[in-house]
């Protein structure tokens, strides 16, 4: 499992979890009903620790 949080246009981070892959994380930025914000920016915690963008949230 891998940590991912999600962050709205002002760059606030708004949720984080452990999710499977990129593709849930970024399924659950667009179309998930569990976060209540409008999420912007999806990042993953990378191996050496620090945030890494997980990919586009929109297309």
């Amino acid at each position: 499992m891998t940590r991912y949080r999600f962050l709205n246009p002002m760059g606030d981070v708004v949720d984080e979890r452990e999710l499977a892959d990129h593709a849930t994380a970024l399924a659950l930025a667009r179309d998930g009903d569990e976060i209540d914000e409008d999420i912007q920016r999806v990042e993953f915690l990378g191996a050496e620790g620090d945030w890494r963008w997980t990919g586009p949230v929109e297309g």
